[in-house]
């Protein structure tokens, strides 16, 4: 298999980006999204954010999503995290198969991912391609489009690595979600 160079730069930036939120906790959620009710605490779940590669070893990166019970409908919910809904990667990872799939074949992209350290393989990259995920901002850099959501979440990181404070609503903002003032303030 021909080898493919991808700049130590955007490698760094990539696996910055992801390993930086290894067991971050997303607490946020004001009322219940089926029904507006009020929720309570329920649990924590640990939910695999990325798994990057470290060394020539997988590393799973998990993040903390609290779950609540809604008090009328009796859902469980889970608290906003930077999740595209019934996916189990972080949106940054999907953000980056999705651009990069745009341009290359899945296998293509898949081993483009794994020369920049992230796990992913070609046919979880083509069952993105069939679900309902929003466009994303990029930059090409090298050639390589690389999603905002990454350079934004690798400041974040280094902030985070520096003990400075990151909030869950920095993340989700670098992820392109909704600020969780928009989503709170809605009409059920």
């Amino acid at each position: 298999m021909k080898s493919i160079k991808i700049p130590s730069l955007i490698s760094s930036v990539v696996q910055n980006a992801l390993s930086g939120l290894e067991g971050m906790e997303f607490t946020l959620l004001d009322r219940c999204p089926h029904c507006g009710g009020e929720v309570r605490y329920h649990d924590n779940r640990k939910k695999r954010f990325a798994t990057i590669l470290i060394d020539d070893e997988k590393q799973i990166i998990n993040v903390i999503v609290t779950r609540y019970y809604c008090k009328s409908c009796g859902r469980l919910c889970y608290a906003l995290a930077p999740f595209y809904p019934n996916t189990k990667f972080g949106s940054p990872v999907i953000d980056l198969c999705m651009t990069v799939a745009r341009i290359h074949p899945y296998n293509h992209s898949a081993r483009i991912l794994q020369e920049m350290g992230v796990v992913v393989d070609r046919g979880t990259i083509r069952n993105f391609f069939s679900r309902d995920i929003p466009a994303v901002s990029y930059a090409k850099i090298y050639g390589l489009p690389i999603p905002l959501s990454i350079f934004h979440l690798s400041d974040l990181s280094s902030r985070r690595r520096q003990s400075r404070q990151v909030t869950e609503e920095d993340v989700l903002r670098a992820c392109g979600f909704p600020s969780t003032k928009d989503l709170f303030h809605k009409t059920p």
